[in-house]
Parts: C-alpha cells; structure tokens; sequence
C-alpha cells in the first residue's frame, strides 16, 4: 500500500508540474518506488530509501538533461525538490523525515546534529 501511495503522490505532482508547463497530462512521468525489501527501522535502511526516492524524482524531473538554459534548471531542480519533500511526506515515517531535513539543505544539517 505504501509503494502505491508513493508512486501515486509522485505522479500527482508530476501533473501539476507538467501542466504548469504546458505538456499534456499524458507525458507526465511517473516512478515507482519499491522499498518492501529494506528495514527502515534501520538506519541503513533509511538512508538506502532516501537514495532510492531521490533517485526516482531526479529521474522523473529530468534532473540529468543538458540545458544551459537557467529558467530551465531552477525548474527541474525546485521540481526534485518537491517530488522528493512530498515522496517523504507521503512515506510518513518520522526517521525518514529526520534524514530528508539533515540531507536536503545542508545549512540545516549542522542545527540537526546539534539538536540531538
């Protein structure tokens, strides 16, 4: 059930976000996300979903495509942002929150550690 939340949570976003920018409903990305094989009451096993869900938004959001245009990349990067901040959400998992805050903004990182 979790999986299916997640892949629908991406593909939610994806919507808005193409549709933003003009492309068809049709053409939006989607990723499935499969995590039932990792214990995420592990630490090991949060940081290997974090990876995975990165993965899938930069995958989705054409993180890797070749433009020099700037308007292009703030977009795609603010779009991996979203995808991956709403993939954790959508997850719910308070261990998965804690790493996504420490490894999404590195200003944040040394509070984090220092919170503890």
């Amino acid at each position: 059930m979790n999986r299916l939340s997640t892949l629908m949570m991406i593909t939610v976003f994806f919507l808005a976000f193409q549709t933003a920018r003009g492309a068809e409903p049709s053409d939006v990305p989607a990723v499935e996300v499969h995590y039932a094989d990792l214990d995420l009451t592990r630490s090991a096993g949060i940081a290997a979903l974090y990876g995975r869900l990165k993965s899938a938004a930069e995958t989705a959001c054409g993180y890797f495509a070749a433009t020099r245009d700037l308007e292009i990349t703030a977009r795609t990067r603010e779009c991996v942002h979203t995808a991956l901040m709403t993939a954790v959400a959508k997850v719910d998992r308070p261990a998965l929150s804690a790493y996504y805050r420490a490894h999404s903004d590195p200003r944040n990182a040394p509070a984090q550690v220092a919170n503890k």
